[in-house]
């Protein structure tokens, strides 16, 4: 429900502010004070393309804010997860700014979003119907929406919607398993030799480093073996000496205890040169270098690169082109019993999948057609005696969808002799507004848009037709909140909440004001709606209307 709306810097109005209520709500004004321009601003806040123009003379920018609240369980909360957001107490704040250079602002709670992500919130809390070409009835989307709320086909759809992907993941798998097929059939000759000859390889990953360590150290064995030879040597020397220093040291800590720590330092020096030594000789008696054992390493090191160069270019990717030429291989070997499988499997999923929507198609069109006289009959009441509307559900067999194998659309016929046309290409607004609000009484239950907002919904009508609109709009708010823009008093005396616009000039400066108009103002409104004067004879007819609506109101 719109419960507040703030609008600044918009053509004639500077500054602002209303809050609406639950129920019938009307907007009133004389021709030209700016009813339109509200219109305006609701329709920025539905997604409707800004107009930079529209901004107040002297301004850089022009804003709408508006508090809408939402139900428990409503759709916008689904949108409000998806894009990372919640409700506070179960309103949600949207702002629009457009900006002189034509830039415009989009925020959601706060947080900044795209236009075309506004309209997709925005339809699933408010409808305009009228001039503005945001309708979402319009939409054969929406139009197969409602009729499967009015149908209460949710558990069909769900099974629907269940095949549907099944169906979709099947034929995935399917066309995959037979391209990897395919592949490995083309390629069999090829993958069977690469597999072998990577086995017959044996690869380690660790093996290439180590016997490239093991070539180096090969390489340079000459050189390796005179240094230690030589080190050996100056040990040997070495050894000597550090036996002669602990034993000088030793007989000086006999006359002085405190050098005892030298002494068993030195021993310990001693001891560690002995087995450094003793290292160094072991692994110059037991190195075994080998021209051939290198010769071999370099072919095995050769082998790991042309392997690489053919299936690497590490030996990390050559293991994994191995693992994938054999999943190729033993695909082509099970691939028929696979196909097969999954061929089965899908046409299981079909048969099922054409039972289920064969189900909802069977649904639509039984609903359909009492939703057809359901809106015929309300439309009657409205002064479209001769309005006739149908909605055909037309099903392809061929098609898999998770909506089903339906197409919906409304269909409607206003006046006699004339086609039916789809709703969307109805011209008059006047027309197009009765049709929606036959549809929103008829729906009330089903649609679960909380908000709806009418233009022109009094086009072309008057007596006895006018009180049956205002009786239906009325009976509408019971469910909805109904905010619409009247020329008619017997629709705005029916009015929970009247506003009324007013254009004022200051200072040389034109202003469009939105007043709420409650009590003896209500009733001069009331008058000068019926005849544009305020004569006594005037005021008591529209103080009439009033006292008949609250009386009507509380039976």
């Amino acid at each position: 429900m719109l419960e507040h709306l703030e609008i600044r810097n918009f053509a004639l109005i500077e500054e602002l502010s209303a809050d609406f209520h639950e129920g019938f709500n009307v907007i009133t004004g004389e021709t030209g004070a700016g009813k339109s321009i509200i219109l305006g601003a609701l329709g920025l806040l539905m997604g409707e393309r800004a107009d930079s123009s529209a901004i107040r003379t002297g301004a850089d920018e022009m804003t709408v804010n508006a508090v809408i609240s939402i139900p428990d369980g409503h759709e916008a909360y689904m949108w409000l997860r998806d894009h990372d957001m919640e409700a506070e107490d179960g309103a949600i704040v949207v702002k629009r700014t457009v900006k002189r250079n034509g830039r415009s602002l989009v925020s959601v709670q706060g947080q900044i979003v795209t236009r075309s992500e506004l309209t997709e919130l925005a339809e699933t809390m408010i409808d305009m119907h009228g001039q503005s070409e945001h309708q979402s009835l319009l939409s054969s989307d929406r139009q197969r929406r409602v009729l499967d709320f009015y149908s209460k086909n949710n558990s069909l759809l769900q099974d629907v919607s269940d095949l549907s992907k099944k169906i979709s993941n099947l034929l995935s798998e399917y066309e995959n398993t037979k391209a990897m097929a395919e592949e490995g059939r083309r390629q069999q000759d090829y993958l069977s030799f690469a597999l072998n000859e990577i086995k017959d390889a044996s690869l380690t990953l660790e093996e290439e480093d180590e016997i490239r360590e093991k070539v180096s150290v090969f390489s340079h064995f000459e050189q390796i073996y005179e240094n230690l030879s030589i080190s050996t040597d100056k040990l040997k020397e070495a050894s000597h000496l550090l036996h002669d220093a602990s034993s000088f040291t030793a007989k000086a800590a006999k006359l002085d205890s405190s050098l005892t720590d030298f002494t068993a330092r030195l021993e310990s020096l001693r001891i560690e040169q002995e087995d450094i030594s003793e290292g160094l000789r072991d692994y110059l008696n037991n190195v075994d270098f080998s021209e051939e054992a290198l010769n071999l390493m370099q072919d095995r090191l050769a082998l790991i690169q042309k392997l690489k160069r053919k299936y690497g270019p590490t030996v990390s990717d050559v293991l994994a082109f191995a693992a994938s030429a054999e999943e190729k291989l033993n695909l082509c070997e099970d691939s028929e019993y696979r196909i097969g499988a999954l061929e089965k499997e899908l046409e299981t999923a079909r048969s099922l999948y054409k039972k289920a929507s064969d189900v909802l198609f069977m649904s639509r069109k039984k609903n359909a057609g009492v939703l057809e006289k359901a809106v015929e009959e309300t439309l009657r009441t409205l002064g479209m005696p001769q309005c006739r509307f149908e909605i055909p559900v037309e099903h392809d067999e061929n098609k898999v969808s998770s909506n089903g194998s339906d197409s919906v659309k409304f269909f409607i016929s206003a006046n006699p002799g004339e086609p039916l046309k789809e709703m969307r290409e109805i011209a008059s607004g006047g027309e197009l507004s009765r049709v929606m609000l036959a549809l929103k009484a008829v729906l009330s239950d089903s649609d679960d848009i909380q908000t709806q907002v009418f233009d022109e919904v009094d086009s072309g009508i008057g007596g006895s037709v006018a009180l049956r609109l205002s009786a239906c709009l009325k009976d509408l708010s019971r469910r909805k909140q109904v905010i619409a823009i009247t020329h008619l008093a017997s629709i705005a005396s029916k009015a929970d909440s009247q506003f009324v616009v007013r254009k004022s000039v200051e200072n040389g400066r034109t202003y469009t004001h939105l007043e709420v108009c409650e009590g003896e103002n209500r009733v001069h409104e009331i008058a000068r709606m019926l005849s544009g004067d305020e004569e006594e004879l005037t005021l008591s007819h529209a103080r009439s209307l009033l006292a008949e609506d609250l009386s009507t109101t509380s039976k």
